[in-house]
């Protein structure tokens, strides 16, 4: 499959002015929305104390194979690589888990 460099360029670069993501973020996403996947940016920076503290709370009620789950999906977003400005390019799950622990902490 080809794809249309130029508009992907342009398309990264429009990013970085309008919301000041770095070049590396904004060409995964920009690739990312070419090749017509779903994906998100997070700015994880501002919520790890938030997830951290639910973590905490979760760590105590785990009930069954659903909860560790949530568990360790939630310990991985800790970890993700986040760019200079403390944006991580995700995919799926993760990042509803993220909201849904911001939301709930």
């Amino acid at each position: 499959m080809k794809y249309n460099l130029a508009s992907i360029m342009k398309e990264a670069w429009a990013m970085r002015k309008a919301k000041g993501y770095t070049m590396m973020t904004a060409l995964k996403i920009a690739w990312a929305m070419a090749k017509g996947e779903r994906v998100y940016t997070y700015n994880l920076e501002n919520a790890r104390a938030q997830i951290t503290a639910y973590l905490v709370k979760l760590a105590g009620m785990i009930r069954d194979i659903h909860d560790q789950h949530k568990y360790d999906i939630l310990r991985a977003a800790l970890l993700i690589p986040c760019d200079a400005a403390g944006i991580a390019v995700l995919e799926g799950k993760t990042v509803g888990l993220c909201k849904y622990a911001i939301k709930n902490a």
